[in-house]
């Protein structure tokens, strides 16, 4: 599920009140990042590793931020389209984003259903 979430900025409280805000710990299999310090905070996580890139390390087994680094790669080009977006309303363009790419399985038909009954539609299978 693609989730993506403008913050004002990336300061430790901020990034970890936005996490525990958008997901249930207890449901959170995995948490994956770079080695930023702002994820210091996150090292308390028993679900939570890292890695390094600043020592070249892109991958350590299951560990990656690959998905995330190949998601900003499909977003960026996708808000060129709009020639500039306003910090004021990057909340409207990372939800819509975030509907579209969660619902690319369904038909314009389940699409729109899924927009006018959410919950209905919250974990609608991909094929």
């Amino acid at each position: 599920m693609v989730k993506l979430i403008p913050l004002a900025d990336v300061a430790a409280k901020t990034v970890l009140r936005h996490l525990f805000k958008s997901f249930e710990m207890k449901d959170l299999e995995a948490l994956y990042t770079d080695d930023h310090p702002t994820y210091n905070i996150l090292r308390s996580l028993s679900r939570h590793d890292t890695v390094n890139h600043s020592l070249h390390e892109y991958a350590r087994g299951k560990v990656h931020t690959n998905t995330v680094e190949a998601e900003f790669s499909i977003f960026r080009p996708w808000t060129a389209t709009f020639r500039g977006i306003s910090k004021e309303h990057t909340h409207l363009y990372t939800a819509h984003y975030s509907l579209l790419r969660n619902t690319r399985h369904l038909d314009r038909v389940q699409r729109t259903l899924a927009i006018l009954n959410p919950t209905a539609y919250s974990q609608a299978p991909c094929p």
